[in-house]
């Protein structure tokens, strides 16, 4: 990446001030169904908390995520988001040569070449659906993977893969993971804690709907886990995120819902757009649709542009390695929205 900008989607806070509407923001990939009403209730009646430091040790949270996954506490760290967890593990092992899928999530890189990492990128292509060949990596000391992968929405790893991969520390980021119904069958949080060549990373935020409150968690080996406390900031998660997440992992109704919800609207998404001329959906497992636009001169960002005209954000994705100005990323949201977006690219194309 190097000259281009680590953007993000999200950044509702810009499109409001410039165009002065409320926008529908496409370009986050967050869960439709928004907070539960438990978690906005146990903020509500605990606000008095933020008069304490927060628990350093996350307690409770950790007690619920070690009996969610049958894992022991001492495999579990909590953090602030899955990107604290990408910088302080680049931070505490600073890898020689780090090796990132490309296209993938742009902290990979980021946290990189702040320690001075050697970058290798394996490019992912459409030709070949955007699935790695493992085959082609050379030694490293570091791999990053996405799984699910971030933009392209695919599963880049199966288990009996893992076998094959060379380098001394892998870390598969499972931020999408949540969304798959059969997420036990392509986790390796379960292997994780036994294997010191893995550190699997989670987040509260795209499945909960918790990307302002900041928490995650990282599952490993005893011995990482430890390594990397000596490093982590104290009180990295505040308290009130602590006791959002408490809430969550046990909130089958909200997991069903929100699976339910985001395999129909994908399907519906996915099935309008494949028949709007000019604009081609990739298949995703994820709660996101990565499309490449085949119109002529129309590019990310002109489409971009005028999709805001119509109080719409969607992810520009000429900023990922080895994508270009033909790609976007929409998320999937509720049916109304998911309308008015298809009623927009009529309109535009």
């Amino acid at each position: 990446m190097g000259h281009l900008d680590f953007l993000h989607g999200g950044d509702i806070y810009q499109a409001e001030r410039k165009h002065k509407k409320g926008i529908i923001d496409f370009s986050a990939n967050i869960n439709p169904l928004g907070l539960t009403s438990q978690v906005k209730e146990a903020i509500l009646n605990n606000l008095d908390m933020v008069l304490h430091y927060p628990d350093p040790g996350a307690w409770i949270i950790t007690q619920k995520i070690a009996q969610h996954w049958g894992i022991g506490r001492e495999n579990i760290l909590i953090g602030n988001g899955s990107v604290e967890f990408i910088y302080l593990i680049t931070f505490t092992y600073r890898p020689k040569l780090l090796l990132i899928p490309a296209p993938s999530f742009s902290e990979y890189e980021r946290a990189g070449r702040c320690v001075g990492s050697q970058l290798r990128f394996l490019e992912l292509d459409e030709e070949h659906e955007f699935k790695p060949d493992f085959t082609e990596i050379g030694k490293t000391d570091l791999l990053f993977l996405c799984n699910p992968n971030n933009p392209t929405g695919n599963l880049v790893l199966k288990n009996q893969e893992i076998e094959n991969l060379p380098g001394r520390l892998l870390v598969i980021d499972e931020a999408f993971m949540d969304f798959l119904p059969d997420e036990e069958r392509h986790t390796l949080i379960r292997r994780a804690q036994k294997d010191k060549k893995i550190i699997i990373l989670r987040s509260f935020t795209k499945f909960y709907a918790l990307p302002g409150l900041r928490i995650g968690y990282l599952v490993a080996h005893k011995e990482t886990v430890q390594r990397l406390k000596r490093y982590q900031v104290p009180w990295s998660v505040n308290s009130l995120a602590q006791l959002a997440g408490e809430y969550l992992l046990d909130d089958r109704e909200y997991h069903r819902l929100t699976r339910q919800l985001i395999d129909r609207e994908r399907s519906y998404l996915f099935n309008k757009i494949s028949k709007i001329k000019g604009l081609r959906p990739y298949p995703s497992v994820a709660n996101f649709l990565l499309i490449k636009i085949e119109k002529g001169r129309v590019t990310s960002g002109s489409l971009a542009k005028e999709l805001v005209k119509k109080r719409i954000l969607v992810r520009d994705c000429s900023n990922f390695r080895n994508l270009n100005n033909k790609f976007i990323r929409i998320a999937v949201r509720s049916r109304k929205e998911n309308e008015k977006l298809i009623s927009a690219f009529k309109d535009i194309l």
